[in-house]
């Protein structure tokens, strides 16, 4: 039943996000469009940097391409529903995280549902058309198996950058402001994760799989999906369960969230 009342209350609260989103027409095509666009760049930026050498690491275009279109997919599912915990730190920093404690609704359900971002849109529309595309160029046989896979790991990407967010809102009731570590995260993961990993170095990959877990965002999931696991210097066993950490980091994000809302201290206004 508490479930069931989580998500009927989030429908509600988000439909009337989006309902007051959608108001200004124009804001949201040309808002839409640039969610687009800003992605987009980075497909074309992936397009030229191959053109030009060829291979990454040995992976070539379909693959990495496929590796860039799980982890924009996987984004999609981050911000469509969870974007709004982006603005965690001004709600702390201005007091009205004081009327957030006052509602009879879950305090990061009230966070999640604060405003509708018009841009997640485009974010999941050229995620969704990526996906399709790439996935059809990519060197998989595809069947059910493989398919059920590849969704669980997109679905486990977007819960990893969603536990990477909540962690951010928990940290936010104590230093106030996140917003360096945030673009310095979102940076991070946009720049890099939709690359094969490996050619940073074991060091660097091995922080990519626990201090800072990006690769387990598109990278590790692809190499299974590839047939590449063994260019992964990772158990093969703990590879194949790679979708599975969306929802431990999504988890401890939460139980960190939890721990550090307590400490927060009202401004005053």
């Amino acid at each position: 039943m508490a479930e069931q009342s989580w998500v009927r209350q989030y429908v509600i609260l988000q439909r009337a996000a989006l309902r007051a989103q959608l108001q200004y027409r124009v804001n949201f095509w040309t808002t839409l469009m640039g969610g687009v666009a800003f992605q987009g760049t980075q497909l074309l930026f992936l397009g030229v940097l191959l053109a030009k050498f060829g291979v990454i690491a040995g992976w070539g275009f379909p693959e990495v391409a496929f590796v860039f279109a799980m982890r924009l997919a996987s984004h999609a599912l981050y911000v469509v529903p969870f974007g709004a915990l982006m603005l965690t730190d001004e709600i702390v920093r201005d007091g009205e995280f004081d009327r957030v404690l006052l509602r009879p609704v879950n305090p990061f359900l009230q966070l999640i549902t604060r405003r509708f971002s018009l841009m997640s849109l485009g974010d999941a529309l050229l995620g969704v058309g990526a996906l399709i595309i790439f996935s059809r160029q990519a060197p998989v046989d595809w069947d059910a198996v493989k398919l059920a896979y590849l969704l669980l790991a997109v679905l486990g990407g977007g819960l990893i950058e969603t536990g990477i967010a909540t962690f951010f809102c928990g940290l936010t009731f104590v230093v106030t402001s996140t917003f360096s570590l945030r673009i310095f995260a979102d940076s991070s993961i946009t720049q890099f994760s939709g690359y094969p990993l490996t050619m940073f170095g074991r060091t660097t990959f091995y922080a990519f799989c626990t201090v800072f877990p990006m690769a387990f965002i598109s990278f590790l999931p692809a190499t299974v999906l590839l047939n590449r696991t063994s260019e992964v210097p990772l158990p093969t066993w703990l590879t194949l369960a790679s979708p599975l950490a969306g929802p431990v980091v999504l988890a401890l994000g939460y139980a960190f969230f939890s721990k550090m809302m307590p400490r927060y201290t009202s401004p005053g206004s």
